[in-house]
């Protein structure tokens, strides 16, 4: 295993949290202002940021499990891994309804000009707030991981 290999996917693996939590944090914002159809767009397109993002970090950090300098055994091995790779899977979940939402929104914008109501604006942003809340919890499990301390 090379160590420039490893520390490229370290590095690419860390740059694609900070998008993913940057998207989330747009997301939040957005919400927290009154929806009209010019956001709803920009909420669609950040959203496929965050998809992708979480695409990106899944992928590289399997990647690490297999190519990286502490071998797949470390990690298969380690209950934090199998915690923080669940709770990764969970947000994504949870996930699905904004993503959802957000299409919707931005289809009834495209034909009818129409803004998204305050009930479901504020039901999304309160998933959208689990997310970020759960989110939380990652680098926990990653810390405990990294020093091979089991649950």
């Amino acid at each position: 295993m090379s160590l420039t290999l490893d520390l490229l996917l370290a590095v690419l693996h860390h740059l694609g949290i900070l998008i993913l939590v940057g998207c989330l944090a747009a997301e939040l914002a957005l919400l927290s202002l009154r929806a009209d159809g010019r956001s709803a767009e920009i909420l669609a397109r950040i959203d496929l940021a965050y998809g992708l993002s979480a695409g990106a970090v899944l992928s590289i950090g399997l990647a690490r499990v297999f190519w990286g300098a502490r071998g797949s055994g470390f990690y298969l091995e380690s209950p934090a891994f199998w915690f923080k790779l669940g709770l990764f899977l969970l947000i994504a979940l949870i996930s699905i309804r904004p993503t959802m939402t957000f299409l919707r929104w931005r289809r009834s914008a495209r034909v009818e000009g129409s803004a998204p109501p305050a009930t479901e604006i504020a039901t999304t942003r309160r998933f959208v707030l689990l997310q970020a809340g759960l989110l939380i919890a990652l680098p926990i499990f990653a810390a405990l991981m990294a020093r091979g301390i089991g649950l």
